[in-house]
């Protein structure tokens, strides 16, 4: 973001009038919806753009072109093109809506997202990331992506994370869970809860042990992933098989379990 490349003013009258690319105005948005919490006075939202900046009073938009950038407290977006919707007939002007399009960043706090698109929505706490390197990072862990990520944060506590296209997600621990869909519950401080993963699924732990399945479930709590359908896990020259699995990453312990069918489980085990 070079600001340098930027021009400045410092009132809306002149925005107004079509002067400059820069302004900086109060209302509740970004930063305090991201994080779950309202402050009682408003931060200011600074708008920028090295193009040029449109402001429409009656539709209640701001339209940010070249090397746009939207801050609010501990919350700030960078894309090519911006569009911040905001509420109209009211006494504050609250940022209810944001578009953001070409090599989008958005940084909340600790947390950075990235991808070709995104589409914020500030009423619900929801966001959508869209590109073919959509990633959310994270202190605790990076979610990534080819298709989307739908980032829901309207429980504070039990973030949701849908990733959607050879997804992939890499805990600080070093385990790594894949799939053509995850589903991911975070905590507030950005650790781990759950995660399942659908289709074309893998896991990696720590020591290297990889497991394939249809389909898993990862419960961080206790550090068990259960594997469902065509389980295979390898660990150098090990290989076993079956219909369904346990895994214990703490203790690297793996077990595999036989399917309703009874059908037998196998292993080549490389003393």
């Amino acid at each position: 973001m070079h600001r340098s490349n930027r021009y400045f003013v410092k009132t809306l009258r002149n925005i107004a009038l079509g002067i400059g690319s820069c302004v900086i105005l109060t209302a509740h948005g970004l930063a305090q919806t991201a994080s779950g919490n309202s402050a009682a006075t408003p931060l200011p939202i600074t708008i920028e753009a090295s193009d040029s900046l449109e402001w429409n009073q009656t539709d209640g938009t701001y339209i940010a072109k070249g090397d746009a950038y939207v801050e609010q407290g501990q919350a700030n977006i960078s894309a090519s093109h911006i569009i911040a919707n905001y509420t109209t007939g009211g006494e504050t002007r609250d940022i209810t809506k944001v578009i953001a399009t070409g090599s989008v960043t958005y940084i909340e706090g600790e947390n950075t997202a990235k991808g070709d698109k995104l589409d914020y929505d500030l009423t619900s706490n929801l966001y959508v990331l869209a590109g073919e390197n959509a990633s959310v990072t994270g202190p605790k862990g990076t979610m990534t992506a080819t298709k989307s990520i739908t980032y829901d944060s309207t429980d504070n506590d039990n973030r949701k994370v849908t990733a959607i296209g050879k997804a992939h997600y890499k805990n600080s621990d070093g385990r790594n869970v894949f799939g053509d869909k995850l589903i991911a519950y975070i905590g507030a401080d950005g650790t781990l809860k759950t995660i399942d993963a659908y289709d074309n699924t893998k896991v990696i732990t720590a020591q290297g042990t990889v497991a394939i399945a249809d389909k898993l479930n990862y419960i961080a709590s206790t550090s068990m992933a259960n594997l469902d359908g065509n389980v295979e896990i390898a660990n150098k020259e090990n290989i076993m098989r079956g219909a369904r699995a346990e895994i214990d990453f703490d203790k690297e312990i793996s077990k595999i379990i036989s399917g309703p069918t009874g059908k037998r489980v196998t292993g080549i085990l490389t003393p």
